[in-house]
C-alpha cells in the first residue's frame, strides 16, 4: 500500500471543484439551520400565543 502526502498532492480540476462543491454544500446547510432555527421559533411563539387565547376563551365560556 502506497502512503499519501498529503501536503505535496495537487489536486485535479475535478476534485477542486468537488471541493469547491462540498465547502458551498456545507454553507448552504449552515444557512438552512439558521433559517430552519429562526422559523421554529417563529411557530413556537405562535403555538403559545393560540394556546393562551384558548385559555382565555375558555375562560370566558365558563364565567
Amino acid at each position: 500500500m502506497k502512503k499519501i502526502d498529503s501536503k505535496n498532492i495537487e489536486l485535479t480540476g475535478l476534485q477542486r471543484l468537488t471541493q469547491v462543491q462540498l465547502i458551498n454544500i456545507i454553507l448552504r446547510k449552515d444557512e438552512l439551520e439558521k433559517q430552519l432555527s429562526s422559523e421554529v421559533k417563529k411557530l413556537h411563539k405562535a403555538n403559545r400565543q393560540l394556546r393562551e387565547l384558548i385559555e382565555e376563551m375558555y375562560c370566558l365560556m365558563n364565567q
